[in-house]
């Protein structure tokens, strides 16, 4: 089994797009927004963070758009990323999308998790397993192909469920930032495994928007594949009286 840490640049190889284009990622363990323009990142900025999303996103927006010396009213689209995630960064970057598109009248569109985490490698096999950290002990998991279309519906699996469908799909090659779930049960597999290290990232969004090889029409609504960690309140006792 090989393994990749990845991180040196998230952008993939730019291709000769024209097009403006915002990209927001707040779905992960980071906040990030980047400004596609002219085949190329104008400007980009990632903060990691598990909270405080709706803090920073407005802020780097700004800046972003800022340093790229763009207006808002000169978007031609807004690239968000839909989750799964966690519940609150992925409703603050879908609701600061929409808002944004709607202010300035633009079209928003949405791209799963699963698709920019694996946008981030520039030679993808034929099938390949993508695996996002959900935060618990189970990764969220999707299988897809090397132009990025879902071979199989995403879930939240158990690890018994992720290694079966490494077997069964004689899938050689795993992507995402869920590996440290998975990382102890596939050093026990036979077959070889390659295992990269990737996260969503704004600026992978913004490049796989542009590019007019893809079609993402995903609307802005949130993926979710688990219920939220939430505690519902416990019901008031009620005293009765005679």
């Amino acid at each position: 089994m090989s393994e990749q840490q990845r991180f040196p640049s998230p952008i993939p190889a730019p291709a000769p797009i024209g097009g403006t284009i915002l990209a927001l990622d707040a779905a992960g363990h980071a906040c990030s927004a980047a400004l596609w323009r002219d085949g190329g990142i104008a400007a980009r900025e990632s903060r990691s963070m598990s909270h405080g999303h709706a803090v920073e996103l407005l802020p780097m927006i700004e800046r972003v758009m800022t340093a790229s010396g763009v207006d808002l009213r000169q978007l031609e689209r807004i690239a968000v990323t839909v989750g799964p995630g966690g519940f609150t960064g992925l409703r603050i970057g879908l609701a600061t999308a929409r808002g944004l598109g709607l202010a300035i009248g633009c079209p928003v569109v949405g791209l799963s998790s699963f698709q920019v985490a694996a946008g981030a490698i520039a030679e993808l096999p034929e099938r390949f397993l993508v695996a996002l950290d959900s935060r618990r002990a189970e990764p969220y998991a999707a299988l897809l192909g090397r132009d990025l279309s879902f071979l199989q519906p995403p879930a939240l699996m158990t690890l018994e469920e992720v290694l079966t469908l490494i077997r069964e799909e004689a899938i050689a090659t795993v992507i995402g930032d869920g590996l440290a779930a998975l990382r102890d049960s596939l050093r026990g597999e036979k077959a070889a495994l390659t295992l990269i290290e990737t996260a969503t990232d704004a600026a992978i969004a913004a490049a796989l928007a542009a590019d007019p090889s893809r079609r993402f029409d995903l609307q802005p609504d949130p993926l979710y594949l688990r219920p939220p960690d939430i505690s519902q309140p416990k019901s008031p006792e009620i005293k009765v009286t005679q």
